[in-house]
Protein backbone atom coordinates (compact mmCIF):
# COMPACT_ATOMS: atom_id res chain seq x y z
CA UNK A 1 0.00 0.00 0.00
CA UNK A 2 1.44 3.33 -0.93
CA UNK A 3 2.15 5.46 1.99
CA UNK A 4 0.54 8.40 0.99
CA UNK A 5 -3.05 6.44 0.98
CA UNK A 6 -4.47 6.25 5.05
CA UNK A 7 -7.21 3.69 6.46
CA UNK A 8 -9.18 6.44 8.38
CA UNK A 9 -9.58 5.86 12.26
CA UNK A 10 -12.52 4.63 13.26
CA UNK A 11 -13.69 4.97 16.93
CA UNK A 12 -16.25 2.30 18.38
CA UNK A 13 -19.45 3.83 19.32
CA UNK A 14 -20.48 3.54 23.03
CA UNK A 15 -24.57 3.91 23.34
CA UNK A 16 -25.96 5.08 26.68
CA UNK A 17 -29.51 4.10 28.03
CA UNK A 18 -31.61 2.02 26.03
CA UNK A 19 -29.34 1.05 23.15
CA UNK A 20 -26.96 -0.55 25.35
CA UNK A 21 -28.20 -3.79 25.60
CA UNK A 22 -28.25 -3.38 21.67
CA UNK A 23 -24.50 -2.97 21.30
CA UNK A 24 -23.27 -5.51 23.90
CA UNK A 25 -25.72 -7.94 22.69
CA UNK A 26 -26.61 -7.31 19.23
CA UNK A 27 -29.67 -8.76 17.34
CA UNK A 28 -29.53 -11.80 18.79
CA UNK A 29 -31.25 -10.33 21.67
CA UNK A 30 -34.24 -8.52 20.60
CA UNK A 31 -35.05 -7.33 17.01
CA UNK A 32 -37.12 -4.68 18.13
CA UNK A 33 -37.02 -1.50 20.25
CA UNK A 34 -39.65 -0.87 22.53
CA UNK A 35 -40.20 3.08 22.84
CA UNK A 36 -41.96 4.15 26.00
CA UNK A 37 -45.54 4.41 25.76
CA UNK A 38 -48.04 7.17 26.67
CA UNK A 39 -50.32 5.39 29.12
CA UNK A 40 -53.31 8.07 28.70
CA UNK A 41 -56.00 8.53 26.54
CA UNK A 42 -56.22 11.16 23.73
CA UNK A 43 -59.10 13.14 25.16
CA UNK A 44 -56.78 13.05 28.38
CA UNK A 45 -54.00 14.36 26.47
CA UNK A 46 -55.76 17.04 25.02
CA UNK A 47 -57.38 18.27 27.78
CA UNK A 48 -53.62 18.20 29.95
CA UNK A 49 -51.69 19.82 26.83
CA UNK A 50 -55.20 22.49 26.49
CA UNK A 51 -54.61 23.58 30.31
CA UNK A 52 -50.95 23.67 29.37
CA UNK A 53 -50.87 25.79 26.04
CA UNK A 54 -54.13 27.42 25.77
CA UNK A 55 -55.73 28.24 22.22
CA UNK A 56 -52.46 26.88 20.65
CA UNK A 57 -53.82 23.42 20.77
CA UNK A 58 -56.34 24.43 17.85
CA UNK A 59 -55.86 24.87 14.65
CA UNK A 60 -56.80 28.38 12.93
CA UNK A 61 -59.68 27.17 11.26
CA UNK A 62 -61.09 25.82 14.60
CA UNK A 63 -60.16 29.10 16.00
CA UNK A 64 -62.37 30.71 13.71
CA UNK A 65 -65.31 28.63 14.42
CA UNK A 66 -65.07 28.75 18.36
CA UNK A 67 -67.35 31.25 19.79
CA UNK A 68 -65.26 34.26 21.85
CA UNK A 69 -66.51 33.05 25.47
CA UNK A 70 -65.20 29.97 24.89
CA UNK A 71 -61.49 31.38 23.95
CA UNK A 72 -61.65 33.57 26.72
CA UNK A 73 -62.79 30.21 29.12
CA UNK A 74 -59.63 28.11 27.50
CA UNK A 75 -57.09 31.60 28.10
CA UNK A 76 -58.49 31.82 31.91
CA UNK A 77 -58.06 28.16 32.60
CA UNK A 78 -54.57 28.36 30.91
CA UNK A 79 -53.45 31.65 32.57
CA UNK A 80 -54.30 29.81 36.00
CA UNK A 81 -52.48 26.75 34.99
CA UNK A 82 -49.45 28.71 33.81
CA UNK A 83 -49.64 30.92 37.84
CA UNK A 84 -49.99 27.40 39.38
CA UNK A 85 -47.10 26.00 37.77
CA UNK A 86 -45.09 28.65 38.10
CA UNK A 87 -45.78 28.96 41.81
CA UNK A 88 -45.21 25.24 42.49
CA UNK A 89 -41.81 25.28 40.44
CA UNK A 90 -40.50 27.99 42.73
CA UNK A 91 -41.34 26.35 45.54
CA UNK A 92 -39.97 23.02 44.47
CA UNK A 93 -36.65 25.02 43.57
CA UNK A 94 -37.03 26.51 47.04
CA UNK A 95 -37.11 23.14 48.98
CA UNK A 96 -34.01 22.13 47.53
CA UNK A 97 -32.38 25.23 47.96
CA UNK A 98 -33.25 24.87 51.56
CA UNK A 99 -31.96 21.06 51.79
CA UNK A 100 -28.70 22.27 50.32
CA UNK A 101 -28.21 25.41 53.02
CA UNK A 102 -29.32 22.77 56.00
CA UNK A 103 -26.84 20.28 54.45
CA UNK A 104 -23.61 21.71 53.69
CA UNK A 105 -24.37 25.11 56.05
CA UNK A 106 -25.68 23.22 59.24
CA UNK A 107 -23.82 25.05 61.29
CA UNK A 108 -24.12 28.46 59.97
CA UNK A 109 -26.48 30.59 61.86
CA UNK A 110 -26.51 32.76 58.91
CA UNK A 111 -27.44 30.19 56.37
CA UNK A 112 -30.58 29.31 59.00
CA UNK A 113 -31.58 33.10 58.94
CA UNK A 114 -31.91 32.64 55.40
CA UNK A 115 -33.60 30.30 55.27
CA UNK A 116 -35.95 31.09 57.64
CA UNK A 117 -36.56 34.33 56.28
CA UNK A 118 -36.86 33.38 52.67
CA UNK A 119 -37.66 29.53 52.64
CA UNK A 120 -40.78 29.62 51.60
CA UNK A 121 -41.12 32.49 49.68
CA UNK A 122 -43.07 32.51 46.19
CA UNK A 123 -43.52 35.55 43.97
CA UNK A 124 -46.26 35.32 41.70
CA UNK A 125 -44.40 37.91 39.15
CA UNK A 126 -41.71 36.21 38.60
CA UNK A 127 -41.65 33.50 35.69
CA UNK A 128 -39.34 30.74 36.92
CA UNK A 129 -37.50 29.03 33.65
CA UNK A 130 -36.49 25.91 35.17
CA UNK A 131 -37.78 22.89 33.19
CA UNK A 132 -39.87 20.41 34.77
CA UNK A 133 -37.30 17.99 33.47
CA UNK A 134 -34.34 19.45 35.84
CA UNK A 135 -36.55 19.18 38.84
CA UNK A 136 -37.22 15.72 38.14
CA UNK A 137 -41.07 15.85 37.89
CA UNK A 138 -43.47 13.89 35.54
CA UNK A 139 -46.17 14.21 33.54
CA UNK A 140 -48.18 12.38 36.18
CA UNK A 141 -47.32 14.57 38.80
CA UNK A 142 -48.16 17.71 36.79
CA UNK A 143 -51.29 15.79 36.36
CA UNK A 144 -52.29 15.47 39.79
CA UNK A 145 -51.27 18.75 40.50
CA UNK A 146 -53.51 20.33 38.33
CA UNK A 147 -56.01 17.89 39.81
CA UNK A 148 -55.42 18.95 43.40
CA UNK A 149 -56.35 22.53 41.94
CA UNK A 150 -59.17 21.74 40.26
CA UNK A 151 -57.86 22.70 36.71
CA UNK A 152 -58.13 19.31 35.37
CA UNK A 153 -61.63 17.17 36.08
CA UNK A 154 -61.57 14.89 39.21
CA UNK A 155 -62.34 11.99 37.20
CA UNK A 156 -59.76 12.90 34.55
CA UNK A 157 -58.44 9.16 35.14
CA UNK A 158 -61.76 7.76 33.58
CA UNK A 159 -62.09 9.90 30.62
Amino acid sequence: MPNFIRKPFVQPVYYKGKLSDYQIYGENRKRYVEYEKDEFTPEQNFLYRRALFGLSVYSDQELSIMHSDKKKRINKVHFRTQNVLNLWKQSLVNDMVNSIFNSMFYHSSLAKQLVESFGDTTDPTYISRVDFKSLGVSKKQIIKKLMEEKILPVNFYEL
